[in-house]
């Protein structure tokens, strides 16, 4: 009993101490491959991480997130979800837990033995071939982000949600002259029509 005791006082310990240590994601963006609507899209996520993740420290959740106006094929990750950590690929095996679950939610975390150092640069990738904009033209973005401990407490966030466009793009615009190429039009037409009258009257 008195080891049960302990390791709950132990456990609770570790947690707490996590939470006093959160921290903020810098550098965090969400960008899409395509953001007309009702297209297939790359999903690229960065951030830079401010708090250690790794085992020891329950801290294991690469990244806990919910995305709006995306739809995302739903069970655990494959080649279709790429992860690099400061330029260098996860080998294989890095994550024991890599899922996406009501079509627009994700969880990916590392497995026993790994760790991601604070200030990582961590990009990921999740293809077209998973990922579908709206419908509905307008502004989305994360309506959830941060790398998490086991339980899902929060270890880093960013404060501010990324968020993205999705929609038709605006036409072209059309092409128009300055003031400045209107004047000199006008002085170059009315040069040419002065020049025209006065070869007429000397052919008179």
């Amino acid at each position: 009993m008195k080891k049960m005791i302990a390791a709950f006082v132990g456990a609770t310990m570790v947690l707490a101490a996590n939470a006093a240590s959160a921290g903020v994601l810098t550098n965090v963006s969400v960008s899409l491959s395509d953001s007309r609507v009702s297209q297939p899209t790359d999903v690229t996520i960065r951030y830079t991480t401010a708090t250690t993740l790794d085992t020891p420290s329950l801290r294991t959740n690469l990244l806990l997130a919910e995305f709006s106006g995306l739809v995302i094929t739903n069970g655990s990750c494959g080649a279709d979800v790429t992860f690099t950590v400061n330029g260098t690929p996860l080998a294989p095996g890095a994550l024991d837990y890599c899922s996406v679950w009501n079509g627009n939610n994700v969880q990916f975390r590392l497995a026993t033995g790994e760790s991601v150092a604070a200030g990582s640069n961590v990009e990921i990738v999740i293809d077209s071939a998973r990922v579908t904009t709206t419908a509905t033209s307008g502004s989305y973005g994360a309506a959830a982000f941060k790398t998490a401990t086991d339980g899902g407490a929060t270890v880093d966030a960013p404060a501010t949600l990324p968020t993205y466009f999705i929609g038709t793009p605006p036409p072209a615009p059309v092409p128009t002259m300055t003031e400045w190429a209107m004047i000199l039009l006008t002085v170059a037409l009315g040069g040419f029509a002065a020049l025209t009258i006065h070869k007429r009257r000397r052919t008179v």
